[in-house]
């Protein structure tokens, strides 16, 4: 039988795997507390960060939100709404290095579109 810690991990991790919103860590433990009431805050926002650093999720450190989680990490993109702050998976684009990297030791990067999603744009909160 796997210990605790580690039965805590798979749980963590399949309920972020399950949303597709792109969660806070608050989102991913306000849904695993539902089900699982003797799982901490810290224990998942601990887990969380540690499964980011692992590279077996995705942190997503958006201007103006709180960090968020995604469970998919293939190659993608993502979408955010300038409205209401949905963010959504888009696929993968190729993005080759700069021809200057301005001195920088580049690791990553990370391509976000921003916008309007369809919802806000159905509720008429703008148009085009």
């Amino acid at each position: 039988m796997a210990d605790r810690n580690t039965m805590q991990k798979e749980i963590i991790h399949q309920t972020l795997c399950g949303m597709c919103d792109h969660p806070t860590a608050a989102l991913v433990y306000d849904r695993v507390h539902q089900r699982h009431p003797t799982i901490s805050r810290s224990t998942v926002y601990r887990v969380l960060a540690r499964m980011a650093e692992e590279g077996k999720i995705l942190r997503l450190d958006l201007a103006g939100s709180d960090i968020r989680y995604d469970g998919c990490t293939a190659p993608h993109a993502h979408a955010r709404c300038r409205l209401c702050g949905a963010v959504a998976d888009l696929p993968a684009i190729e993005v080759g290095a700069p021809a200057d990297d301005g001195g920088f030791l580049l690791e990553d990067c990370a391509v976000i579109y921003r916008g309007v999603c369809p919802d806000c744009r159905r509720a008429g909160k703008v148009t085009g």
